[in-house]
């Protein structure tokens, strides 16, 4: 049995509560127990404009509706269970997904202590698959964020598996209705723009919003401006910046498209809270020509988990705040600063710590794992 604290005992948002209940049911999936997650409660973060004068009245909805659980809006196979007896001696505890990774004894026996074991690990502990299974109780607290991507040291076939196995799907009704809104917007690009509380909580990390550079990027990443792009952000009520930013392009924010003409097909929903805008704002993103996204927020991250599960695309586009500006080559484009076995070797700026490293950003899977 497993025992698995959601990150932050739930109050974050819907983002945070996907990467950690995912990230349960791989570890249930990789050691073949059943879990307990513990602390899922409806998520603390409504979009910022739903409490706007401006914006209350079309979107009441989102706050007034009953509030969904992330595992009341995704259909993944799985084998949580509700019940569970805590009072056993023969149990494990850990702490801090971030700084932990898991892998057999195989592996450890052929890599610990080469430049591969060292590359991957990055300093987090081992945790070695056959030791584990001497347990009776695994328990997980204070566990953090991590994406399964490089929580897992495994041979590429069983690793693409167990990533397999925790494919983000939603339920059909919504999955259906952003088909339907992508369907009717064509051909499309997308962007994910954080701002609000954002902008002061990783003031401290270089995260600001540089106009000029901001602009240029747009151009180098969309250069075809007869596309639309679809919008997503906590921050509508920001719509002379956005209006600056991409003047000369064809801009729609998902929220407004969705409430101003699919309106009806959003209210016939199973849940109609903000997890549900956002699911659909994701969905619509995912499946962009062209995505940009912004450094350090979930939102993005599980955008660019879709679009590798989904349509293989691995374009991480990051609006360009001065610490992403670091790694941008002469073209606009996001480039390696240096060498290594794994995604996360190739770019200092993205893995200054192994708790960066773990939930910063989604990884390429195809650089997660070797073909050992």
């Amino acid at each position: 049995m497993i025992y698995f604290e959601n990150s932050a005992r739930g109050a974050e948002g819907f983002n945070t509560h996907l990467m950690s209940y995912t990230l349960c049911i791989s570890l249930s999936n990789f050691l073949e127990r059943d879990f307990f997650f513990e602390y899922e409660i409806p998520c603390s973060t409504p979009p910022v404009y739903a409490s706007d004068e401006n914006y209350k009245e079309k979107f009441s909805i989102l706050l007034d509706s009953p509030r969904s659980l992330v595992s009341d809006l995704v259909d993944i196979p799985n084998r949580r269970r509700f019940e569970i007896d805590r009072q056993t001696e023969n149990k494990a505890k850990f702490e801090l997904l971030y700084s932990h990774f898991i892998t057999t004894e195989e592996l450890r026996s052929k890599f610990e202590g080469t430049v591969i074991w060292d590359s991957f690990s990055i300093g987090r502990i081992p945790l070695i698959r056959e030791n584990l299974e001497t347990y009776d109780l695994i328990e997980w607290t204070h566990t953090k964020l991590s994406h399964p991507s490089c929580f897992y040291f495994l041979k590429r076939p069983e690793k693409q598996q167990l990533l397999d196995s925790v494919k983000i799907k939603y339920l059909d009704e919504i999955e259906k209705l952003a088909e339907t809104i992508a369907a009717g917007s064509g051909r499309f690009n997308a962007i994910h723009l954080r701002l609000g509380d954002f902008l002061t909580n990783y003031k401290n990390d270089d995260y600001s919003v540089e106009h000029n550079s901001f602009k240029k990027y747009i151009k180098l990443t969309f250069p075809d401006e007869s596309l639309p792009i679809l919008a997503a952000t906590d921050s509508l009520h920001e719509k002379e910046m956005f209006s600056e930013l991409f003047k000369g392009y064809k801009l729609q924010f998902i929220d407004e498209l969705i409430f101003d003409h699919y309106r009806r097909e959003f209210v016939e929903l199973p849940f109609t809270d903000f997890n549900v805008i956002s699911i659909l704002n994701q969905l619509l993103c995912s499946s962009a020509e062209v995505f940009i996204g912004t450094y350090r927020s979930t939102f993005t991250s599980m955008i660019h988990r879709m679009r590798q599960e989904r349509y293989r695309k691995t374009d991480f586009n990051f609006f360009p705040d001065p610490k992403v500006a670091r790694l941008l080559n002469s073209d606009g484009r996001i480039a390696p600063d240096r060498h290594g076995f794994f995604d996360w070797n190739r770019y200092s700026v993205f893995s200054e710590d192994h708790a960066e490293m773990a939930w910063m950003r989604e990884w390429n899977h195809e650089l997660s794992s070797l073909d050992i």
